[in-house]
């Protein structure tokens, strides 16, 4: 395991408290997990950690748990998530990021596969918004609290902030308790993959670093008026996608490769919406999601399918959103839909979307649109998933614009999976 920069350890001993799921509390003695009692973390930080484990290819189960043992200071709330690839061991599957308390215990477990003869497990989630405090008693009390030794100013990051007694943003402790990886069985068969990106490298500035050349994305512009940047990087084994600082971006990400010719094509993606920190959280527009069956001369926003989900914080009553656009080869789209997540069984906020699409290349149509694990297939009519073309580029789409908050909006896409559902193969990894 390697250890990073900012990284510091700490015991709590074996009789620390923890309060486990169902509210009682007890310890890691009294749990007979003394690995609970320690933990490695980094302070007052959004930055997930990640680290990487040198394993021999195959699948495996990891376990994730951590808890802080303390009430934890000005405003207990804790935030946690740990994962690797396109699997999440502890925290929300999907949605908003886990605010939980101190002592609260926070652990699960899942399988996933290795390949490149390593995993990178990434403890914290990019998504999460903090906490704010302010100080609400009379201007000449408490002053010695909040300065003397360990006082809660130490949580305010500016002068400001440290004389008005305000904290916006705050972040308690990032910490991981215990991991643990057991070798299990790989599936006897799996669906043909055709192409699939993990982002499982080091941070880099050229989201391309260490891909061969067929597999490289490739930056489109979908639509030529809109021409503010969107910039891209590798970050902690995610593809990071970062706003304009004012005015609407737009990005599109497509592969050197044609969707295939023959069967039921699933495209497949999770992507985690940054809206702001502390006060500014919610803010400004965002819209992510996969961009399929563009046209293979140079997809634009009227010759592809877009299917994903938007934020806009203009619309005060309905925000969050799932959108799905089929352009007509032209100057529009021939279909143009929005659902808004008043009536879906999510909420579209900051927070993680997993969004699976399985498109019949025979008939021409979605078969199967999926948002967080519900089918929303039934949301559109059969006319609307008709496609124009059977066949195109594929990728992601990304929109972004701050509307004036100067909050610089992220998006962070943690795979990209396409594989044809009606073919088996054995799996690779034995």
């Amino acid at each position: 395991m390697t250890k990073f920069t900012g990284l510091y350890a700490a015991d709590d001993g074996e009789n620390a408290a923890i309060r486990l799921s169902d509210g009682v509390i007890t310890s890691p003695s009294g749990l007979g997990r003394l690995e609970l009692a320690s933990w490695q973390g980094v302070h007052r930080e959004n930055q997930p950690l990640v680290f990487r484990i040198d394993l021999a290819d195959g699948w495996y189960r990891i376990r994730c748990a951590s808890v802080a043992h303390v009430v934890l200071p000005v405003v207990d709330q804790l935030n946690f998530k740990c994962r690797a690839r396109d699997s999440i061991f502890a925290g929300p599957q999907y949605g908003s990021p886990l605010k939980a308390r101190g002592i609260d215990l926070i652990e699960g477990a899942n399988i996933v596969e290795v390949t490149d003869g390593h995993l990178r497990v990434i403890v914290g989630d990019p998504a999460y918004g903090g906490w704010t405090w302010s100080y609400q008693g009379p201007w000449y009390r408490g002053w010695s609290t909040w300065w003397g030794g360990l006082g809660a100013h130490i949580y305010a990051e500016t002068w400001y902030q440290k004389v008005t007694r305000v904290i916006d943003p705050g972040f308690h402790t990032l910490r991981i308790n215990s991991l643990e990886i057991e070798r299990v069985p790989a599936p006897a068969k799996r669906s043909a993959l055709i192409f699939r990106d993990f982002f499982n490298r080091d941070d880099n500035p050229d989201i391309n670093s260490g891909v061969a050349e067929a597999d490289q994305w490739i930056k489109v512009r979908l639509d030529p008026g809109i021409v503010k940047p969107v910039e891209s990087e590798l970050y902690k084994t995610s593809l990071k996608l970062m706003a304009p600082k004012e005015g609407k971006g737009q990005l599109g990400l497509v592969l050197k490769k044609v969707s295939p010719e023959t069967g039921t094509i699933r495209y497949s993606t999770r992507v985690s919406l940054f809206t702001g920190e502390g006060s500014k959280i919610h803010s400004g527009f965002q819209e992510a999601g996969l961009l399929i069956l563009g046209e293979p001369n140079g997809p634009m926003e009227f010759n592809s399918t877009f299917i994903g989900v938007a934020f806009d914080r203009n619309r005060a009553a309905t925000p969050g959103s799932v959108r799905y656009r089929v352009g007509n080869g032209h100057d529009g789209y021939r279909t143009n839909s929005e659902i808004p997540d008043t009536s879906l069984p999510f909420r579209v906020t900051e927070g993680e979307y997993e969004i699976v699409v399985d498109h019949d290349v025979k008939n021409n149509i979605l078969k199967r649109i999926q948002i967080n694990g519900k089918d929303l297939t039934g949301s559109f009519s059969l006319d609307d998933r008709k496609q124009r073309i059977a066949r195109g580029l594929f990728g992601i789409r990304t929109a972004m614009d701050p509307l004036d908050s100067v909050v610089t909006l992220q998006q962070f896409y943690w795979y990209y999976r396409v594989e044809d559902i009606t073919r088996m193969e054995p799996s690779a990894s034995k």
